[in-house]
């Protein structure tokens, strides 16, 4: 009887436990990444009696969850990449909707700024014109400041969200870590049995975690998971979750990078190794949509600004004087790593503004000597400086310690700081310093056709400067103009072969000579006096709205404004594509991870059935124990 009534106690026991367990997956179907558990049960080893092995009962095995390490790792991967892909896209969409809206977009602000230098050239002596043109010259100032009053809301955002981001990471770390604990411990209370609840639990803090930053698992033999980040730093070792700290960049206090502190409370800045998650994303975002974007703007202006005054400045006013600056002439910015322990100092000019690129610069000292790095293309030099490159003179002072750097921003503060300097509409420059006339008493059809200020610097000429026509100018049967006036003559002009137009420099000027003049024919350029009716500079700053000027005379003000609107469009579009791609990636995954770990409450009931049959069997069995062992007692009584 009590081989029977063991067998009977072993499986009622058993599925005691089965049916607990069943009921367990039930009650966590809607519970976010639980994995169903089932019952592995084992038969007791059988007792030898009676000449043979009779069997004893069942016995609890373990109790597992279904769990595919391989899936589960893949729908942590998808959740990192469409976590980032979808930040980056919420963000740049609204970057390119800034950019793009005419309303708000730099393109109708540049259109009505030169019609109104063109209204100036249409009626050159009127004020109300010059009055016109000063006031759309502040609103397209305007429009520099709304547009980068926004990037820099958009970034001191992104530290906000940096900074929270990173505290969130730190959180989850100390949670997994924390779980870890319970895991080792919990495991080597049970025998080595693993705490499936506690296990789903920590690979839920995982797929959080994973929605912030991209992470690489790895699996101890304990039980405990580490966790890396980035290019392999650690943030979960054991039972120990190391911190992210959020801290001021050195080169501009007002942003946030992120990295590991050290003793000394310095952060070392890993933000271009992390990747994958929200906090990838922010940081990808800033570096490849928002500071090209900023540097980009700031081109356009610095680029305008310089072209536009160097124009002016070859123009006379109402007044008669020399054109000054239209708006405030915009240099290049530069910090110093705080860290720096030598007395080297830079003076950073823009020579050639239409040879600026939008890149930023790094500038370090090592081993006796400066190497300058592109920050956009990667590309440097090395040496003891000044520096000549793109545009810029880079000019390096004092004595430098190894160690020493420098950020060097060509364009970063352009649309903030583009300002109109111009204060009065009559100092507006419309004319040009100089005049052109042909004699009256003329034969040919000679004329000098056009007539380009190249320095300002040696005008007014002392007096009238005359080309005389003479057919032995340069010797028997070498025609040209005799050159008085000024120096540099005489000039080989043949109008057999010159007559679609030849250009001469001379000092402070060129001309263009046209036409098949007569032997004395006289050609004339004096200061232009009285020039209020003279528009010639006018359409000269007029003519540069369409003219290829920037980055390296390939393209035009509204060409360079265009290429950053498209480049963030298309970063926006790649964007939207990868995270509807990945959302559609991840919700497979997913989908696969359930079919093995998920809850089916069709096939659970069927098994709680199941096990209840069992159950009520095992239950039956006990009874027929008791009667038998009855049945004997009985019998003994007799």
């Amino acid at each position: 009887m009590s081989d029977l009534l063991n067998v009977g106690s072993t499986a009622l026991l058993s599925l005691q436990q089965a049916i607990a367990t069943t009921g367990h997956n039930i009650a966590n179907v809607n519970t976010q990444g639980y994995s169903r558990q089932r019952v592995n049960f084992d038969t007791l080893p059988a007792q030898f009696q009676g000449g043979s092995y009779i069997g004893s009962g069942v016995t609890i095995d373990s109790v597992e969850r279904s769990y595919d390490q391989f899936l589960t790792a893949d729908v942590r991967t998808r959740t990192a990449s469409q976590s980032g892909l979808q930040t980056f896209y919420e963000l740049s969409n609204r970057l390119d909707g800034l950019l793009a809206d005419p309303a708000v977009g730099l393109a109708p602000v540049l259109e009505n700024f030169f019609g109104a230098v063109q209204d100036v050239a249409n009626n050159p002596g009127s004020l109300p014109e010059r009055q016109v043109l000063l006031g759309e010259a502040q609103v397209l100032a305007d429009r520099f400041h709304y547009l980068d009053s926004n990037f820099r809301n958009i970034d001191a955002e992104l530290n906000g969200r940096i900074k929270a981001a990173t505290g969130d990471i730190n959180a989850l770390a100390r949670g997994i870590a924390d779980l870890n604990k319970q895991v080792v411990q919990a495991t080597a209370r049970a025998g080595g049995q693993p705490p499936n609840d506690l296990l789903d639990a920590r690979d839920q803090l995982l797929n959080e975690l994973a929605q912030k930053i991209g992470v690489a698992t790895f699996a101890q033999s304990d039980g405990a998971i580490n966790v890396a980040i980035g290019n392999g730093q650690p943030l979960v070792v054991g039972f120990t979750a190391e911190q992210l700290h959020a801290g001021a960049d050195p080169y501009d206090s007002t942003r946030l990078i992120v990295g590991a502190a050290s003793p000394s409370g310095n952060i070392t800045d890993l933000s271009r190794f992390l990747s994958g998650g929200e906090l990838g994303a922010l940081l990808d975002f800033r570096e490849q949509q928002l500071d090209p974007a900023r540097n980009q703007l700031g081109l356009v202006a610095t680029g305008l600004a310089a072209t536009f005054n160097e124009q002016h400045r070859l123009g006379l006013d109402l007044n008669g004087q020399p054109g000054g600056d239209f708006f405030l002439p915009l240099e290049a910015t530069f910090s110093a790593h705080p860290g720096n322990s030598g007395l080297s100092s830079l003076n950073v000019a823009i020579g050639d503004a239409t040879a600026l690129t939008g890149d930023d610069y790094s500038l370090r000292f090592d081993s006796g000597q400066w190497t300058l790095t592109n920050l956009g293309t990667g590309s440097s030099q090395t040496g003891g400086g000044p520096f000549a490159v793109d545009g810029l003179t880079i000019d390096v002072l004092g004595a430098p310690s190894n160690g020493d750097a420098f950020t060097i921003q060509p364009t970063r503060q352009g649309a903030t700081l583009f300002a109109v300097a111009l204060k009065r509409p009559a100092d507006f420059a419309a004319a040009s310093m100089l005049r052109s006339e042909q004699a009256p008493g003329n034969f040919g059809s000679g004329v000098i056709d056009g007539l380009v200020i190249t320095d300002p610097q040696v005008l007014p000429l002392p007096g009238q400067v005359s080309l005389t026509f003479n057919p032995d100018a340069l010797g028997a049967g070498i025609p040209g103009f005799d050159l008085t006036g000024i120096g540099g003559g005489p000039l080989a002009y043949n109008p057999a072969l010159d007559g679609n137009g030849k250009t001469f420099s001379l000092a402070g000027f060129d001309l263009t000579v046209r036409g098949n003049p007569e032997a004395g024919d006289v050609l004339s350029v004096e200061n232009n006096s009285n020039g209020t009716g003279d528009n010639r500079n006018a359409l000269a700053m007029g003519g540069l709205q369409m003219s290829s000027r920037l980055m390296g005379g390939t393209a035009s003000y509204q060409d360079a404004y265009s290429n950053l609107v498209a480049d963030v469009a298309v970063g926006t579009s790649q964007a939207r594509s990868g995270a509807a791609t990945e959302s559609i990636l991840l919700e497979q995954a997913r989908a696969a991870r359930e079919s093995v770990s998920g809850v089916n409450l069709d096939e659970e009931a069927a098994n709680l059935i199941q096990l209840q049959q069992a159950y009520q069997a095992a239950a039956q069995m006990i009874a027929v124990a008791d009667q038998l062992f009855q049945t004997l007692l009985d019998a003994t009584r007799r």
